[in-house]
């Protein structure tokens, strides 16, 4: 219980926060070498968020084309992503593998409004349906 006052608390804290962030680097990496072509080294709990410059995204894109050819990987925080780059790379990505390209990522907020996987047809302004219906 010592440990838990003053001064130990700091340390307590530390430890922990690094412990969570080893086991998340190690969690992630197990399952992101496996499945995602190669891209920059992701940061614990951020991912590639401070390697790609928001103000400039085309030229940040470029040079990590340049480094990691046409098909690379990126993870935002904890959402991975592939980047396709190039017209060759793009055409056979949507000609050869465009039934896994073709679909949108999933929206929480379509759950929430009744438009998920198990959706029944609920449509979202019920005044609407009622005229539709005569």
């Amino acid at each position: 219980m010592a440990l838990l006052i003053g001064d130990g608390l700091w340390s307590v804290v530390i430890f922990t926060a690094i412990f969570l962030l080893l086991v998340d680097l190690m969690y992630r990496r197990k399952f992101w070498t496996a499945r995602y072509p190669p891209g920059p080294v992701p940061l614990p709990g951020l991912g590639n968020l401070l390697q790609v410059d928001f103000q400039n995204l085309p030229h940040s894109l470029y040079k990590l084309q340049q480094r990691y050819g046409d098909v690379f990987s990126l993870q935002m925080a904890w959402k991975p992503m592939v980047v396709v780059n190039g017209l060759k790379a793009v055409r056979e990505v949507l000609v050869n593998c465009g039934e896994d390209t073709s679909d949108r990522p999933p929206m929480p907020i379509y759950d929430h409004l009744g438009y998920g996987h198990k959706s029944k047809g609920k449509e979202l302004y019920w005044g609407q349906g009622r005229e539709n219906r005569a």
